[in-house]
């Protein structure tokens, strides 16, 4: 694991990862309140999505598939807004942050067998998403959400040292990778 430790400390600044972690998927904290929240369609994508409930699975079969890989890695993008009600700053703050993500995938599908890769709010690769009726169009490029898994990502942040907020006018992202 040190090598890919090396490579992230390196390339941290230039990703604009603003904190992470790694740490062992048993220490992952999984809830069905999360997913309580989800199925209450808080985001609006539940039930439209492969990236997201209920087509992920259960939050059992979701801490299951994690806890088949070794180890994980949580990290954060940090983006400043205009003002709180920045609707478009939190829009493009979540297009910079899957960006990142995107940067941090290359790393791990080139040093790891079938990384597991989880994000933000659902995919949005395709306007209209093939959910229900037809396989994901682009597998390799959708991101299930780390809270659709059942991940409580703030208290999870909170037990790896990282800030969940990071202050007012601020939007925060975070994305996992299991390997």
């Amino acid at each position: 694991m040190m090598k890919i430790e090396e490579i992230i400390f390196r390339e941290r600044e230039n990703f604009n990862i603003h904190e992470y972690a790694f740490l062992k998927p048993a220490d992952v904290i999984f809830s069905d309140e999360v997913r309580m929240f989800c199925e209450k369609n808080g985001c609006g994508m539940h039930g439209t999505s492969w990236a997201c409930p209920p087509a992920t699975g259960s939050v059992a079969e979701c801490r299951k598939l994690c806890n088949k890989y070794k180890n994980a890695f949580i990290f954060s993008s940090v983006t400043k807004l205009e003002s709180s009600y920045d609707i478009k700053g939190w829009r493009t703050a979540r297009i910079t942050h899957e960006a990142i993500t995107d940067k941090v995938v290359k790393i791990f599908r080139r040093e790891f067998k079938n990384p597991l890769i989880l994000s933000t709010e659902g995919c949005t690769v395709c306007k209209k998403c093939s959910y229900p009726d037809n396989p994901c169009r682009f597998p390799d490029r959708m991101y299930p959400a780390t809270e659709g898994f059942g991940i409580l990502v703030m208290q999870q942040a909170s037990l790896c040292n990282m800030k969940y907020n990071n202050g007012p006018e601020t939007v925060t992202y975070f994305s996992m990778v299991f390997f």
